[in-house]
């Protein structure tokens, strides 16, 4: 598995160069109205920089750097160099470094790595997903309840109108609702905005660990168009469930607001 233990040692060396800091960088506003930092930046640097080396046919999809996707390339990595950047820049330690690789434009690598919350999700396909070193699986149960979670972002109520017993939890990365989802924690999440680079790593993860993951109109999510396009302006929102029953049960219950 070279390439997972390539991306697993990637993604940990940019963790702990971001620990180094964590509080200490000041966010602007990019074009798009979402919030960077200079550690964002020099990680995806770092990351292409290291990529290149190491596989030089391959190309890269960043956040900060590369937003097009060529589908005419066979290996792509797709990088979200901080996913949370927000709470990277205000001090809550809820945030990570993303690394997939997608094959034909499916994930078949997948990393995130939380170094403050100490937490290391990986996954490759057909290979499982892990928790730092631990196998994970998502939750069995198949009904919901007041005492199970759903993950959600800030802008989910905005484009729901949810009914749902589950209680809502909002921590501000989209890869670590994600990977909540994954090993059990929650039952569901629903991100309302996720661009490719939030999702591509952490939705091995939940796939691997037994859960699905789809968008709210329950289309698949990979592989990307067999075109070349550009990401950089496109989210589409997405629900995560542990199993089937759930995943019912959240398209069954969030409906989408109209203009």
């Amino acid at each position: 598995l070279p390439y997972l233990e390539f991306a697993t040692a990637l993604a940990a060396e940019c963790a702990q160069y971001a620990v180094t800091q964590f509080r200490l960088s000041q966010p602007w506003r990019k074009a798009d109205g979402t919030l960077v930092t200079k550690t964002d930046e020099a990680i995806d640097r770092l990351i292409s920089s290291r990529i290149h080396a190491a596989y030089p046919d391959h190309l890269v999809l960043s956040e900060e750097q590369s937003t097009r996707y060529n589908a005419d390339v066979e290996y792509t990595w797709v990088v979200d160099p901080v996913d949370g950047t927000t709470n990277f820049a205000r001090g809550l330690p809820v945030w990570g470094v993303s690394v997939a690789l997608l094959c034909g434009g499916a994930p078949v690598v997948g990393v995130v790595d939380f170094p403050v919350v100490g937490e290391r999700f990986t996954a490759c396909t057909g290979c499982g997903a892990w928790r730092s070193g631990e196998a994970i699986h998502t939750a069995a149960a198949t009904e919901v309840d007041d005492e199970q979670i759903l993950m959600k972002c800030t802008r989910t109520d905005r484009h729901f109108r949810i009914q749902t017993p589950l209680k809502a939890r909002i921590l501000g990365s989209a890869a670590y609702h994600l990977c909540k989802v994954a090993d059990g924690t929650a039952l569901a999440g629903i991100e309302a905005t996720p661009k490719v680079w939030d999702l591509a790593a952490a939705y091995l993860v939940v796939v691997e660990a037994g859960g699905l993951v789809q968008t709210w109109s329950q289309t698949p999510i990979f592989p990307l168009a067999a075109i070349s396009r550009e990401y950089g302006g496109v989210s589409t929102p997405i629900f995560s469930a542990a199993n089937a029953s759930i995943m019912n049960h959240l398209v069954n219950h969030a409906v989408p607001h109209r203009a």
